[in-house]
């Protein structure tokens, strides 16, 4: 049965968060805005940013699935409910703990550079529109695409630790892109905000717009039935046909013709590539905190983590200008060392113990207060910056909006510039293992272009690497993408699974999964009120680090936002109450006493929890 809570929050979840040992205490409550409590289960849940997903994931627990079947049933299924987002031709990770083996490992399916990979010849398209507000930065087409590792992912996983077969967990996603799933009001958005990136490519053109020209909107049904062959097919043959069949001689043949560079080769040396690894792991009051190593930008995370513990963020107050300004900072200065360090350790030294060392963290928190305070001298002296609203490019504000006051999710969904092609999820089964991804096209439809007939929309990740030589993140032949997307935590305590979170959002990925981690740590909220709770991002997207500016919800006081301000933070608040651009967070929390399992998904997107 689903345990989906209707009820509000305070009448019944408190006594039994209290009873989990995470109580809610008055100053996390004030964060419980939307009333939507978390789903409950004990037999599982899953989460992720699409209801139907959910539902697909949980139908695997039903028949007696385990949380990899279910996760890879959600993660295949968004190839049909989330199409702009992710899909079988994108890249993704996975962080796993097996209860058998009582470990946390890391499955790394990130793409990676085509051997023939040539930058100068990427560089002759035309860039368009990445869907994420900043105008005709990213270049698409086939020249952007990476070799993709979603499906290898999504089957190492199973084969490792699932139970069930592809034809069983593909399904539901089957099934969604034969017969079609209805076109929600976020989806429209996404749809409007990134027509062009698949306008100029006719085999995408063709699926993904209505009559090859129009966006889909709300109450349209989509389908993809060239993709529901391509899957069916991969179900009953296996990936090998992907991988190294007939599929795969269709997709390097169709970017021979359009000038790409993915051959046979690349792709059939996918398989072998994904293997686990060991995951990086840190101590927060209390706490042990995983992540994925490099090319995974975890690191970052856990940085930003340590620095913070050495502050008493209660004290100083949820959201207050004192905490933001310090998170601020902290998470600024963890940031420049991910730009210039993090990228494939096969290519490059990463030097990951040095990073996370006492010393270096010290050093990092003595500079974290030292700005801290020259912000506060500056501001005493009355040299600060606008006081005003500044909006993402010079923009004018979206129609209606008005400083600190209420926006509905309609004026969330249509005004958002901030429309990011990265989706998460997460799942917990009764057996105790828990599972979380993270997942990509890239930017919204990745590259926007579809290989043949194959119906496969594919990631645009080389857009995501740096096309100056010697960097951390340069391209190379053969070389893994470095990502944002590889930044997720699982948090245990006596040495299990205590809560898990993930959320997509380009480079703020990096900055909203520690922030919801200190709610529920530092500030004992529950986790959908963690996830609810307003956040911000700086913009530092690739070429734009140092960020100096910050996107911040306006659900934060008014008088902390000009406080910030007065400190000479310059912010975006044009993004209104509520932003996709601080991401679509998904999170569980785990009573290892009573195995009660509370799911919780962001209203910023369709995201959607159902407990079993």
């Amino acid at each position: 049965m689903i345990m989906k809570c209707i009820v509000p929050a305070a009448s019944f979840l408190l006594p039994l968060l209290l009873a989990t040992g995470l109580a809610i205490p008055a100053f996390g409550q004030v964060d419980s805005e939307t009333l939507r409590p978390p789903s409950m289960g004990k037999s599982g849940m899953i989460v992720s940013n699409h209801p139907l997903a959910s539902l697909a994931g949980q139908k695997i627990f039903a028949k007696g699935g385990n949380a990899i079947d279910a996760i890879v049933a959600a993660a295949s299924a968004l190839n049909a409910v989330e199409p702009y987002m992710s899909g079988t031709a994108g890249v993704g990770y996975m962080l796993f703990y097996s209860a058998e083996e009582d470990r946390v490992r890391s499955l790394v399916f990130g793409g990676w550079v085509p051997e023939n990979f040539d930058p100068a010849l990427m560089a002759e398209d035309d860039a368009y529109d990445d869907g994420a507000g900043h105008g005709a930065v990213e270049t698409v087409g086939p020249r952007s695409a990476a070799v993709p590792g979603n499906l290898a992912g999504w089957n190492r996983a199973l084969e490792d630790y699932g139970t069930m077969s592809l034809p069983d967990v593909f399904e539901s996603a089957i099934d969604y892109l034969e017969n079609g799933v209805p076109v929600t009001e976020y989806d429209q958005a996404m749809w409007a905000g990134t027509r062009n990136r698949v306008l100029h490519f006719p085999e995408a053109n063709a699926i993904y717009l209505k009559n090859g020209t129009d966006p889909y909107e709300i109450g349209d049904i989509f389908s993809n039935k060239r993709l529901a062959h391509t899957m069916h097919r991969i179900a009953t043959e296996g990936i090998d046909v992907f991988y190294k069949g007939d599929i795969a001689e269709q997709i390097a043949a169709a970017f021979e013709r359009d000038g790409g560079f993915i051959t046979v080769d690349d792709l059939a040396a996918v398989p072998d590539r994904v293997q686990w690894v060991d995951p990086i792991s840190i101590d927060y009051r209390g706490y042990t905190i995983y992540n994925h190593p490099p090319p995974g930008m975890g690191l970052q995370q856990m940085q930003t983590l340590r620095i913070m513990e050495g502050f008493d963020l209660k004290t100083m107050g949820h959201n207050s200008s004192e905490y933001l300004a310090h998170l601020l900072e902290a998470v600024h200065l963890s940031r420049s060392d991910t730009d210039e360090h993090i990228g494939d350790p096969a290519y490059v030294t990463v030097p990951v113990d040095h990073l996370l060392s006492d010393s270096y963290i010290d050093n990092r928190r003595a500079e974290v207060l030292a700005r801290v305070e020259k912000r506060k001298l500056r501001m005493e002296s009355g040299s600060s910056g606008s006081l005003l609203p500044v909006f993402q490019d010079g923009a004018d504000a979206p129609a209606g909006f008005q400083e600190n006051s209420p926006t509905s999710y309609r004026d969330n969904v249509n005004n958002d510039k901030y429309r990011y092609a990265t989706t998460s999820l997460a799942a917990v089964d009764q057996h105790g293992n828990a599972v979380v991804i993270t997942q990509t096209l890239g930017g919204g439809f990745g590259s926007g272009y579809v290989a043949g007939e194959t119906g496969l929309a594919f990631n645009n990740a080389m857009e995501w690497m740096v096309m100056e030589p010697g960097k951390a993140n340069s391209y190379a032949p053969g070389k893994a993408v470095g990502w944002c997307i590889g930044g997720m935590m699982q948090v245990h305590k006596n040495g299990k699974p205590r809560f898990m979170v993930a959320s997509p959002g380009s480079f703020g990925i990096l900055q909203s999964v520690p922030q919801i981690a200190m709610n529920i740590i530092d500030f004992e909220m529950g986790v959908q009120d963690a996830i609810d709770a307003p956040r911000f991002r700086w913009k530092d997207e690739l070429g734009s680090v140092p960020a100096d500016e910050v996107i911040m919800e306006t659900r934060i006081d008014k008088d902390v936002r000009d406080k910030l301000q007065q400190m000479s933070f310059s912010l975006d608040t044009g993004v209104g109450d509520w932003s996709m651009s601080v991401g679509g967070a998904v999170g569980i929390i785990v009573d290892q006493q009573s195995g009660w399992l509370l799911g919780g998904a962001d209203p910023r997107r369709n995201g959607y929890s159902m407990g079993w």
